[in-house]
């Protein structure tokens, strides 16, 4: 059978695609006219709301959502969380590590090498900022970003998660790119005899400065949580994310390591609304979450043990939560 060649009616050639390009950049630039309030509602001086809107709740919060970096590092996240620090993990927990690491340098490169072969996304860079030669104005680079480099090496799909709690009337909210989830919970860290030791140790005190000065003000639209797959009879395990550093103000190792305590504190609220858990002085079983976070080839480690859903930290010998801290870990670079 003779083969017959032929060429296809071009319906969308590269002219075509330049036109449509312009056009669309056009529509782009077209700006709406700003809203202006009527001057007879700005001698009233009151606010207005929609009314309708169905889920606004009427009730103002305090929100973190890791946006805005904490003054006073670990001990404003502690005071704000009510939990006292260790710094560094038990030793019972290390030898277990070490029992099962295996070749964990072999894997841990190999990872790496996966990461810089396989990524071949060139999106446009955040332009470098050399605080020492500051009037040296750095070219755009194209590449891969930071924290889309990150995904890679841990080669596990990307979740999208959104955790909102609500806890008098303190809202945290993030967005962790992985979430592992377990059948059976985690168990604890610190026994009953550690967690009634709590009673006479001292949470960190952040005076003068106030521990929510550094929260945002937002009403609650949604109070309910959201969790991935949460008809499902599974735990949180250990909620993992990236971060990328602003070029001009980068944040210190205590302020990234406030930031993973604020989420991992998060992440035990959520496992303790989900398991239907009441507000009470002390939990009749605690909650142990963890939480990975990584910053420009700076890891932090960090697991919560949440005690206690009363976080008023004027009540004399009162259970508190605890909160191991291993941060500012070199990985790679």
């Amino acid at each position: 059978m003779p083969y017959q060649k032929y060429r296809p009616c071009k319906q969308w050639g590269k002219v075509n695609t330049r036109i449509f390009k312009t056009l669309y950049a056009k529509k782009l630039q077209e700006r709406l006219p700003k809203f202006s309030v009527p001057e007879a509602v700005q001698v009233i001086n009151t606010l207005f709301y929609l009314i309708n809107d169905l889920l606004r709740k009427g009730v103002n919060c305090e929100l973190f959502n890791g946006q805005i970096p904490f003054t006073d590092g670990i001990d404003q996240a502690c005071a704000l969380t009510k939990a006292v620090k260790r710094f560094g993990f038990p030793s019972y927990v290390l030898e277990k590590v070490s029992a099962k690491r295996g070749n964990l340098s072999e894997r841990l490169s190999e990872l790496i090498l996966r990461g810089e072969r396989y990524d071949p996304s060139l999106i446009k860079l955040p332009r470098k900022f050399d605080p020492a030669l500051f009037w040296i104005n750095f070219p755009v680079m194209h590449g891969t970003p930071m924290w889309k480099k990150r995904f890679f090496l841990q080669s596990v799909k990307l979740s999208f998660v959104l955790f909102v709690i609500w806890l008098n009337p303190l809202v945290i909210r993030t967005k962790p790119h992985i979430v592992i989830q377990s059948s059976t919970p985690i168990s604890c860290w610190a026994n009953e005899h550690h967690v009634e030791a709590t009673r006479h140790e001292d949470v960190p005190i952040v005076a003068p400065i106030d521990p929510r000065i550094d929260l945002s003000k937002e009403d609650i639209y949604d109070d309910a949580l959201v969790l991935p797959r949460i008809s499902f009879p599974l735990h949180l395990d250990t909620v993992m994310w990236a971060r990328e550093q602003d070029k001009r103000h980068p944040w210190t190792r205590e302020e990234n390591a406030a930031n993973a305590i604020m989420f991992c504190f998060g992440a035990a609220v959520a496992e303790a609304f989900s398991r239907n858990f009441v507000a009470s002085n002390k939990l009749k079983r605690p909650v142990v979450t963890r939480a990975v976070q990584l910053v420009h080839g700076m890891m932090d480690f960090i697991v919560f043990q949440l005690n206690t859903l009363n976080l008023d930290c004027s009540e004399a010998n009162s259970i508190k939560n605890i909160v191991w801290i291993e941060h500012g870990k070199l990985v790679s670079i």
